[in-house]
């Protein structure tokens, strides 16, 4: 079962912070730690020692040269082996080898998003196409995106017609990059200004159906705003049933004669027993197999 927080801390520093991190971390029992706006350069390993609780750890930043962005990812080796590292612009790339239950090639990306949505855009587009290039295919992208998916995740004082650009953009990445957002359950909003009258949901965490079909039962959980603007996100096991996952299918299979006959067959085939909304559920797990071999 894979155990993740993510967070963005506004700039690591500050007892009160390692403290939060370090009991969250020893109370989640987490394998991986995303952090993100960390505002430095370069920590030294006791920094991170201290926020993990134990030495038992490794780690990668994406420090900042200007005192605003940085990303930090750490992990725990007993539970994650290295293979490769990609540290772009704003971001931190970990390719592995996940060891919890069975092991299987894993990537995580830690992302910061920030500037104006063409900035935000080309980070986007950035991140796709190092996933489209050479990740794994159980992929995790944990950002602070900085932008929301509808108008109903940001209160502010602005109309929601100023960010449908922004939600069009942001939900068409998703779409091309095929990641899914997970349920989140716990809080409705992330990062809230002092003052609470200013909230919204742009942080997040997305998986590749190929994560999803590894560890379904697995959701974002949102957590107290404890000494942070923004709520750290907890993946893990609750036993919510939010039903199936969803199941895609390309317009352009129509064009093809031999799809509603290879779909017909196969469907015809399938030897399922139960309730009929069990069976139409199996059903489409096994049709998604057969689609993509």
């Amino acid at each position: 079962m894979m155990k993740l927080i993510s967070m963005n801390i506004s700039g690591v520093g500050g007892s009160s912070k390692t403290r939060y991190l370090e009991d969250l971390v020893r109370k989640e029992q987490s394998y991986v730690v995303c952090l993100q706006e960390t505002k430095c350069k370069e920590l030294g390993k006791e920094i991170f020692f201290q926020m993990w609780g134990t030495n038992e750890i490794d780690w990668v930043e994406r420090g900042t040269d200007n005192n605003a962005g940085g990303v930090i990812t750490m992990w725990r080796r007993s539970c994650f082996h290295l293979d490769n590292i990609i540290i772009g612009v704003i971001f931190c790339i970990i390719e592995g080898e996940c060891k919890v239950g069975e092991s299987r090639p894993t990537t995580i990306v830690n992302i910061y998003s920030y500037g104006f949505l063409r900035e935000r855009c080309a980070i986007w587009e950035a991140i796709w196409e190092k996933k489209r290039a050479h990740m794994s295919a159980t992929w995790c992208a944990v950002e602070d995106f900085n932008s929301i998916r509808r108008s109903g995740e940001r209160r502010s004082v602005k109309s929601s017609h100023v960010y449908r650009g922004e939600t069009r953009r942001f939900n068409a990445f998703i779409e091309k990059s095929d990641l899914f957002d997970i349920p989140m359950v716990g809080r409705k909003f992330i990062w809230y200004k002092p003052n609470g009258l200013v909230k919204s949901k742009i942080d997040r965490i997305l998986v590749s159906s190929e994560w999803l079909d590894k560890w379904s039962d697995r959701k974002q959980v949102v957590l107290g705003r404890s000494v942070f603007e923004h709520c750290a996100l907890v993946l893990k096991t609750l036993t919510v049933d939010w039903g199936p996952k969803p199941f895609r299918s390309l317009d352009i299979w129509q064009s093809d004669g031999k799809f509603k006959d290879f779909v017909h067959s196969k469907w015809e085939s399938y030897e399922v027993q139960d309730t009929g909304i069990f069976v139409f559920k199996e059903n489409l797990k096994l049709m998604k197999a057969n689609i993509k071999v």
